[in-house]
């Protein structure tokens, strides 16, 4: 065993320019790996989100841009902290498409939870009983209609799909990308 191990410590001693240059392109190789696992999993991440807020929308869209307020448009917005990664990959107006999306996207959430924290805090005062003609007296409700949700409306119809567009298209591609594994 003590034979062995002279035997490779010999080799790299004698080697060490050839050991140097083996373990900078192993580093290399694990790194542009690594860097296009990262870009794949951002990618197919970024997928999810336009998928499901642009069935959020299309279901609100069917029921008089009745946004259900317990769900957020964007719950993991990614798109601009991954945005670098997809420079070299997509054209410029590609890039501003999926931008404009998540920006339009991302104020509705912000306009959906102010109708949330609204409706949250209104205070329904409630008589129940029998009036004094003998018909049950039914709950004052107080009900409003906030300016929010003509802006609902009108940011949600600005929006537009891109699911079936040529940007998305390229993420796609990106995230079932294959990288030939040499180990």
């Amino acid at each position: 065993m003590l034979n062995i191990l002279q035997v490779i410590l010999w080799f790299i001693d004698l080697h060490i320019g050839l050991v140097t240059l083996v373990v900078g392109f192993f580093v290399i190789y694990l790194y542009v790996h690594q860097k296009n696992d990262t870009k794949r999993s951002s990618a197919s991440l970024i997928l999810q989100e336009i998928r499901y807020a642009e069935k959020q929308i299309q279901n609100a869209k069917k029921n008089n841009y009745n946004f259900y307020l317990a769900d957020k448009l964007l719950p993991t917005s990614s798109w601009h902290s991954n945005i670098n990664l997809f420079i070299k990959d997509l054209k410029e107006s590609e890039i501003d498409l999926v931008s404009e999306f998540y920006c339009h996207a991302a104020y509705l959430d912000v306009v959906i939870e102010k109708i949330s924290n609204k409706k949250n805090d209104i205070i329904i005062p409630v008589q129940s009983g029998i009036g004094s003609d003998g018909i049950p007296v039914k709950p004052n409700l107080i009900q409003f209609e906030l300016n929010s949700n003509q802006i609902l409306k009108d940011v949600a119809e600005k929006i537009n799909f891109i699911y079936n567009t040529p940007a998305v298209d390229r993420l796609c591609i990106i995230s079932e990308r294959k990288y030939w594994l040499i180990f």
